[in-house]
């Protein structure tokens, strides 16, 4: 029985093409040392990602929460308040990163499906006061995981920037899946960060590379970045069989997301029927089922869909979550959708 992974799109494997890049990039002779600059395919990787995000200057890390806590240091200073989204990923999924590492004092504030209202933003801005933090940025989420893979347009970050640059705050959009959401509108992604200072970029989700993200903003924050990203510890060596197939994602792996939203499409359209779920019909690669009127939890359900090989973390209360990726394909979100009805039609 062949397993159905839905837990995240971080499951997804490198392609063959990756694998083969990697070998290349080792035979090409262009592998380098990064720590002092010597690694030609991580530079091709930088200028390539800042060239197609619209921005100055790109930096390689490890890792998604590595790159959000790197902006946030570059931009702010210990005391300083952060607005961030009350569900976001820089809150509630970095391990505190930006107080403990910091000394940043994070604001949660309420969304629209994971969007802030520019009203909400202007209240939650202090005043200039001894008493209180200085805020000083602003942390976007495109799409946003916790909404269920919702898209913030172009009109609404311009929105949001205007009342920031009113206050003088930075913003910093964590653009982990920044791509689906440039797919699903069908325009480029340096359209969803042209009035962001800085973009942090997973290539280890939908684009399927095996490790590595990105940072891009202006050349100063870059500069700056690199020298906190030595700090914590990030500093990399012959790096380029990281960056290669982030290359091969970069260049073959983005149109290909459009597959993904289909596949959550059909999931929806075959399940929004099931009596007394709550769902909503998913703009991008992620669905979350909300199971509030059912007599059954998100940790049963994770069990029971674990019986046909199904695979969803059982972790998010009432509600479950089921992201589409690579690994899945048509016949597998038809078999999903001929589970997930004869559970819960049965309950």
């Amino acid at each position: 029985m062949k397993t159905i992974d839905l837990r995240s799109d971080t499951v997804t494997q490198p392609t063959d093409e990756m694998i083969e890049a990697i070998v290349q990039a080792h035979k090409s002779g262009r592998l380098g040392d990064d720590v002092i600059g010597e690694d030609k395919v991580i530079h091709e990787l930088q200028e390539k990602a800042a060239r197609i995000l619209g921005k100055e200057a790109a930096l390689l890390v490890t890792s998604g929460t590595q790159g959000n806590v790197i902006a946030l240091l570059a931009q702010a200073s210990r005391g300083d308040e952060i607005v961030v989204e009350e569900k976001s990923h820089t809150f509630l999924f970095e391990a505190g990163s930006m107080s403990s590492l910091g000394g940043l004092f994070p604001k949660p504030v309420k969304s629209v499906r994971g969007y802030i209202l520019p009203e909400t933003l202007e209240a939650s801005i202090n005043r200039d006061d001894a008493h209180l933090a200085k805020t000083a940025m602003l942390v976007i989420e495109n799409t946003h995981n916790f909404a269920g893979g919702t898209i913030i347009t172009p009109e609404q970050v311009r929105n949001l920037t205007s009342v920031a640059r009113e206050h003088e705050l930075k913003i910093h959009c964590d653009g982990a899946r920044l791509f689906n959401a440039a797919v699903a509108l069908d325009i480029p992604a340096k359209k969803l960060v042209e009035d962001v200072d800085s973009v942090q970029i997973c290539f280890s989700k939908g684009l399927s590379a095996p490790v590595g993200s990105i940072i891009a903003g202006t050349e100063e924050f870059i500069h700056d970045s690199h020298r906190i990203r030595k700090r914590l510890g990030g500093g990399m060596r012959q790096a380029g069989i990281i960056a290669a197939p982030m290359i091969v994602a970069l260049e073959k792996m983005v149109e290909r997301l459009k597959d993904d939203h289909d596949n959550a499409k059909l999931l929806y359209q075959n399940i929004s029927e099931i009596p007394n779920l709550i769902t909503e019909e998913p703009e991008t690669n992620i669905i979350f089922l909300g199971l509030d009127n059912l007599p059954i939890d998100a940790m049963k359900l994770s069990e029971e869909l674990g019986k046909d090989g199904i695979l969803v973390y059982g972790g998010y209360g009432e509600r479950t979550r089921m992201v589409l990726n690579r690994m899945v394909d048509r016949d597998d979100v038809v078999k999903v959708a001929n589970v997930l009805n004869r559970i819960l039609r049965a309950e």
